[in-house]
């Protein structure tokens, strides 16, 4: 096979703990899979609320059976976190081969929004 035919891999689709939090803040529609500690307790009412509502908390080798079973439309908005970030990319990736088109993974993971968290 020619090197020019391979297809290329997919630009990973990151975001921060402030983009995170500006989908929290204004109540934006998606569904967060979550392989790490529930993020809800760093909110208050309205904004814990619309966590607990779209927040999936599974280990990892359970969330693309959850995404399959729950048969969330490829557009869907779908945000990948886990401990480090290297969980989410993997699962990014599966997601993306599958044809979803709308998945973001938070960059570093629950440790790298614990250290942009305590800096704001």
């Amino acid at each position: 096979m020619f090197s020019f035919l391979k297809k290329a891999k997919p630009a990973l689709n990151t975001i921060g703990f402030f983009q995170f939090e500006n989908l929290i803040r204004n109540r934006v529609p998606f569904t967060l899979y979550n392989m790490g500690p529930d993020l809800s307790d760093w909110y208050d009412s309205l904004y814990k609320t619309h966590l607990q509502k779209h927040q999936i908390l599974l280990p990892q080798g359970s969330v693309m059976a959850d995404i399959t079973e729950k048969k969330h439309a490829t557009t869907s908005a779908l945000i990948l976190v886990c401990q480090d970030g290297k969980q989410s990319s993997d699962l990014f990736f599966e997601l993306i081969n599958k044809g979803y088109t709308n998945v973001y993974v938070v960059d570093g993971g629950y440790q790298q929004m614990m250290t942009e968290k305590g800096s704001s």
